[in-house]
């Protein structure tokens, strides 16, 4: 059972060890000097280890384990497992590595072991872990000591595991619980964050991720639970997963990275950037400071005012304008060289008290007060601390720059109000919390139009008079257009699409037509049957020639994730461009008009006052990111997808299933 696994009432420790600089020894002594249930030392070659009396194997213990720590050779470990089960331990930490992220061997032990585990129900962290860390007991080889706090810690990397516990130690954070994941083979990520969602110790979770064991119970879980408490997220591994197909451009683009950024959002996540980010972050997660995306900036220092100015307008958030009884009242704060606007410069000679006055101004209005001091002269920077803190709970950080800046963010910390070294992260923090996503549940119900079932069946590719038909079926609209097999027909039926025409090579499998020179706009009637001929190929599709803004729609089958849809600026230049923004399927119409946003296709869309067919764009995203779950497909691009006054019309699509 997993409670046993994070609250037991007795351990036994296979491979504890009296030899100091061995993991046995020191997974021993953490546990029992933080321990206060039963530990059973295991060891088959000394009578005791630290004074306690050792048993040989497991099933020498007579009396209930409920967790068994392994820390043997990984050939032994399958042996320790059947002993845990022949004495109904519900849970194990394999510390051992070796296993499937070495060779085969040990891919085959791992193995070995999970059937094991499953036929006694034991539930198992790891292998290749270096244990957990909760408010009963630190069953690691990490250092002894840890503060005990609100942050709960899962990762997958050992070594980043390790550095966040010093950041929490260090930063007077302290943890809840950390969770050292290792292979995943039993308890993951997912399974780890269900149970510090009802968890009264945690009140956030930070997590290092390198794969999702479970895309759909990811997607399925999390939502649950970040409206609880906030997980946030840093990923490494930057490579794509699955080789990347050369026949359409999603496969080009579409990385890991991004599916799992999308993943995060739609679980209602906090994703960051890098491990400053996420160590910064914390200071406003742990904090009781309401946070919003409308930023008021008080200091002394009109540079830096203008440093956070740059941060916020870089960051998307808003700088407020004050309301005019409040530039009025402190006019009689600031110096009379002053004016009262936002930043609120307070003036190099600004001291506690104008500080104070000026917050106290200010304090009620609903926007997020970033409250800068240069240390001077005339003040330090935990006078202003002190000044800050008498508005806790009135949406107030501090950034604190000078040199008594790490004691005034000890006294900011000691009541939980964020403190920053450089406003630019502060700003960044802010991002993060303000745009924390909505959490969504996706639901995948596979519904496909029989009309599209009965086209796409039995194929691997589909040609592209038949995907101009798919997106017909599915409301999508098509410039008009018609196949020809020979320059007679190409002129008998181009009469009926109108001019200008675009004429393309019609393959069999998708290709880039413009790659192969396959493509030739501007046909006047006159040039139809030159056209065809200079084409030279066995199959041509004429499309009426339609103009607007060109955007890149694309859908890709992800290992983890599943069906997932990409949208950016389209053209020629679209793998060049990368304005790219990714959904998990399917995609709600106001996801998709986040996404267009994100994008910056709703920029492109409405720039030099034009008009075009935004309703008609995100319904198109929409309808394409359901027909991507109903046909089961594993690629598929439209690049273009053409958006004018009239509508958004699908040009080339290009589909693999």
């Amino acid at each position: 059972m997993i409670e046993q696994l994070f609250k037991p009432k007795s351990i036994a420790v296979v491979g504890a060890s009296s030899d100091t600089i061995k993991v046995g020894n020191i997974l021993f002594r953490n546990i029992t000097s933080s321990f206060s249930g039963k530990v059973y030392p295991v060891n088959n070659k000394s009578e005791s280890i630290d004074g306690i009396a050792a048993y040989k194997n497991l099933k020498d213990i007579k009396e209930p384990v409920d967790l068994v720590v392994i820390a043997v050779p990984r050939d032994a470990v399958p042996g320790v497992m059947n002993d845990a089960g022949a004495i109904n331990a519900g849970a194990a930490i394999i510390i051992t590595s070796g296993f499937k992220e070495t060779d085969q061997h040990g891919a085959e032990l791992e193995e070995q072991i999970m059937s094991i585990a499953k036929a006694h129900k034991i539930r198992v962290l790891g292998p290749n872990t270096i244990g957990i860390i909760t408010p009963e007991v630190n069953a690691t080889f990490a250092f002894a000591d840890v503060k005990k706090g609100r942050v709960a810690i899962v990762a997958q990397s050992g070594g980043l595991g390790v550095y966040m516990l010093n950041w929490a130690q260090q930063s007077n954070v302290g943890i809840s619980y950390f969770i050292s994941l290792g292979n995943q083979a039993d308890v993951d990520e997912t399974d780890s964050f269900q149970f510090l969602s009802s968890n009264v110790e945690t009140r956030a979770i930070f997590s290092y991720i390198e794969g999702v064991s479970s895309g759909q119970k990811f997607l399925s879980t999390l939502p649950d639970i970040t409206r609880r408490k906030p997980i946030i997220f840093l990923k490494g591994g930057m490579g794509k997963t699955g080789a990347a197909a050369v026949k359409t451009h999603t496969g080009s683009v579409a990385g890991s990275m991004d599916i799992f950024r999308a993943a995060v959002r739609t679980v209602g996540g906090i994703f960051v950037d890098n491990i400053e980010d996420m160590l910064n972050l914390a200071k406003i997660v742990l904090s009781a400071e309401p946070i919003s995306e409308d930023i008021l900036i008080v200091t002394n220092s009109g540079g830096h005012g203008v440093l956070t100015t740059d941060a916020i307008d870089r960051e998307g958030l808003n700088e407020i304008e004050l309301p005019e009884s409040v530039k009025h009242d402190l006019l009689n704060v600031i110096p009379a060289q002053s004016t009262p606007r936002n930043p609120v410069d307070l003036s190099g000679d600004a001291d506690y008290k104008r500080y104070n006055s000026a917050l106290d101004i200010v304090k009620d209005l609903d926007c997020t007060k970033i409250v800068i001091v240069q240390s001077l002269p005339m003040v330090t920077c935990s006078d202003v601390a002190r000044a800050i803190m008498n508005y806790r709970g009135k949406g107030v950080i501090g950034v604190t720059m000078g040199l008594d800046q790490n004691s005034a963010s000890k006294l900011l910390d000691s009541v939980s109000i964020p403190a920053f070294i450089f406003p630019e992260d502060a700003v960044r923090s802010i991002k993060y919390m303000a745009n924390r996503p909505n959490p969504i549940k996706k639901i995948r119900t596979i519904e496909p139009i029989n009309q599209a079932k009965e086209l796409v069946k039995g194929k691997n590719y589909i040609k592209d008079f038949e995907a101009m038909k798919l997106m017909e079926i599915y409301g999508i609209k098509t410039p008009a257009y018609a196949i020809a097999e020979n320059a007679q027909d190409a002129k008998s039926r181009a009469d009926d699409i109108g001019y200008p025409l675009v004429m393309k090579i019609s393959p069999d499998t998708p290709v880039h037509k413009t790659d192969v020179k396959g493509v030739i706009m501007n046909v006047e009637k006159d040039m139809v049957e030159s056209s065809f001929n200079e084409l030279n190929y066995s199959r041509v599709i004429m499309q009426a020639q339609i103009t607007g803004a060109e955007i890149f729609v694309g859908g890709i089958n992800d290992p983890v994730f599943g069906p997932s849809i990409v949208v950016g600026i389209g053209g020629i230049y679209m793998e060049v461009i990368k304005s790219l923004s990714y959904g998990i399927c399917p995609v709600s119409e106001d996801e998709a008009y986040q996404m267009i946003r994100e994008s910056k296709i709703l920029s492109m869309l409405t720039s030099r006052n034009r008009d075009y067919d935004i309703n008609s764009t995100v319904r198109t995203i929409s309808k394409i990111s359901n027909m991507l779950i109903d046909l089961n497909i594993k690629e598929m691009d439209i690049n273009p997808l053409i958006v004018n006054e009239k509508g958004a019309f699908a040009v080339d699509v290009r589909i693999i299933l």
